[in-house]
């Protein structure tokens, strides 16, 4: 994963001044799979283009003097876009002003609005939209959802028909499964100071005006799977109906033959996400078929920017169940009533 970027490493690259990490650390600490995420570049002002590979190369056996007819792989070209995201953050003048403080009262109502930011992006990259003309771009579930595609291969069922949820498995990176930002931009975010020289006239509801100050924030990413291989679904997850030991070991099973249908662990991050009650329930499942307690989570050095510096650690954080090497972690964006995904 040498030479794999998250959104917080291009930032540090873009803006040397650090200007933008404040706000990366934000969007980044409020939610995981914006913090796991491998980002790159887009090669084009509108989206990115990449090839997904559809077939092989034919290969032969031969004989001494033999030739051999070339063949090539087959692929697809596929465009994706990104999503901008924006929200604007509005502190009165009086309440800003009133302890002296503008700048800490300003950067806290921003930080609710970045919070907010942050997981309304990771909902999208989890649902997104099921078309690439819309405004979002297409999501995570939407990719693993059709028992007659190729990606069927890596979808688990599991068996539920109600209160429904799922566990994603993800193996980031840069040629596989990654998030890109536009290019040109600074790694996707845009701040607009609209008082940077003093309170502004902000108009009301009513249409009267009060002074105040005015900042908004745009965040423009996709996402792009440029290999299904190295994704998994295990859908239609009943969490009313994770109640027994047995329950649980099952869903247990379903996780470890998704992650066994994984193409290749070298190379990749791989990464699990579950809604809170899922995740418990595949800690129990995970007990169940004879883990041990003491892998299921770990104590990280973590300084005082919330960077894991242990090098036993890295990648971890102390909430997460980590099995066979592989970090669970509690996503709130994952919903539990997902709508069947059909096998029949």
């Amino acid at each position: 994963m040498n030479g794999e970027f998250t959104l917080f490493d291009h930032a540090k690259l873009f803006d040397k001044n650090g200007n933008l990490l404040p706000v990366v650390n934000v969007l980044q600490k409020t939610d995981p799979i914006l913090n796991d995420a491998v980002m790159i570049e887009s090669n084009s002002d509108n989206g990115h283009t990449y090839a997904v590979q559809t077939g092989l190369p034919e290969v032969t056996w031969r004989r001494a003097y033999e030739g051999v007819q070339p063949s090539k792989a087959t692929q697809k070209v596929v465009h994706e876009t990104y999503g901008r995201l924006s929200t604007v953050s509005l502190v009165d003048a009086a309440i800003a002003e009133k302890a002296g403080k503008v700048q800490v009262v300003r950067a806290s109502e921003a930080r609710r609005h970045l919070e907010a930011m942050s997981q309304e992006m990771a909902s999208k990259m989890i649902y997104g939209s099921n078309a690439l003309n819309e405004k979002a771009f297409v999501g995570f579930a939407a990719r693993y959802a059709d028992k007659d595609a190729d990606s069927a291969r890596n979808l688990f069922n599991g068996g539920g028909s109600s209160n429904l949820s799922s566990i994603y498995l993800v193996g980031w990176s840069e040629d596989k499964i990654f998030g890109f930002y536009p290019k040109g931009s600074q790694a996707g975010i845009i701040r607009y100071d609209y008082s940077k020289n003093g309170p502004i006239d902000i108009t009301d509801a009513s249409g009267n005006t009060y002074p105040g100050y005015k900042e908004q924030y745009e965040l423009l990413l996709g996402m792009g799977v440029a290999d299904w291989r190295y994704g998994a679904r295990v859908c239609n997850i009943d969490v009313t109906d994770l109640g027994t030991k047995a329950k649980c070991a099952a869903l247990y099973d379903k996780f470890m033959a998704a992650v066994n249908s994984i193409q290749n662990l070298n190379g990749i991050k791989l990464v699990a996400y579950a809604s809170r009650k899922v995740k418990f329930a595949l800690r129990n499942g995970f007990l169940a078929a004879g883990g041990s307690t003491t892998t299921l989570q770990t104590a990280p050095i973590v300084n005082q920017d919330g960077v894991i510096t242990s090098s036993g650690n890295k990648g971890y954080s102390a909430n997460d169940l980590i099995i066979d090497g592989i970090p669970v972690r509690a996503e709130d964006a994952i919903v539990e009533n997902e709508t069947q995904v059909s096998f029949s």
